[in-house]
């Protein structure tokens, strides 16, 4: 019995049933990888939640979590218990963690998309480049509630979810042809949307008759 009660996994289970999540948080900062080991079996699930409610995505939520937990480790000295909770303290950087992975990811969406409408060549290249210049997340996401429902779904699809052209029509159950006509019309009213004040009215007015 006394070679079990000194042994690392009796350690491990006294550490983690025992003592509380701050002792353990600070029993981390001072290099204790049991302590780390026993905070992290206690607090990734919550952690993991609480990413998973912001992201949806389960892959993310994970790399997220384990990101949180990471830097709890790394700077849990600045914890104040007088403050908050371990798991108040660790729920405000999944949640920011979460928040400016969502931010990135979308950033990266609308800067594929704004490349995408800048190189449909059929117009006028000072339409293209007044479009990229003057492209910002909010316009877009604003000027797509405008566009045709199958022109928009289509866009979404291969802007926002990384869809290659013939997943594309795949997904839409349409033929290959047909969905890049939808993306190549789509594009064509953003374009009309974004930059209306570049567009002479005879193109804008034959872009909304269609």
């Amino acid at each position: 019995m006394g070679r079990w009660r000194g042994s690392p996994a009796y350690r491990h289970i006294m550490t983690s049933e025992v003592e509380t999540s701050d002792v353990l948080l600070a029993r981390s900062c001072g290099g204790d990888n049991d302590a780390f080991a026993a905070l992290y079996e206690r607090c990734f699930g919550r952690v993991f939640e609480s990413v998973r409610s912001v992201l949806r995505d389960p892959a993310q939520s994970e790399e997220v979590a384990q990101e949180v937990m990471l830097e709890a480790w790394q700077n849990g000295a600045k914890f104040d218990a007088g403050q908050a909770q371990v798991s108040t303290w660790l729920g405000v950087i999944a949640r920011r963690r979460a928040i400016d992975r969502v931010r990135a990811s979308q950033a990266s969406r609308t800067r594929d998309l704004r490349i995408g409408i800048r190189d449909w060549q059929e117009h006028i290249d000072d339409v293209a480049l007044s479009v990229e210049t003057r492209l910002r997340v909010e316009g877009v996401l604003l000027a797509l509630r405008d566009i045709p429902v199958l022109q928009r779904r289509a866009i979404e699809l291969c802007y926002f979810d990384d869809y290659s052209r013939v997943e594309v029509a795949r997904a839409l159950n349409v033929p290959l042809s047909t969905a890049n006509w939808r993306i190549r019309e789509g594009l064509t009213r953003l374009r009309a949307l974004l930059a209306p004040d570049v567009i002479p009215d005879e193109a804008r007015a034959d872009t909304k008759s269609r």
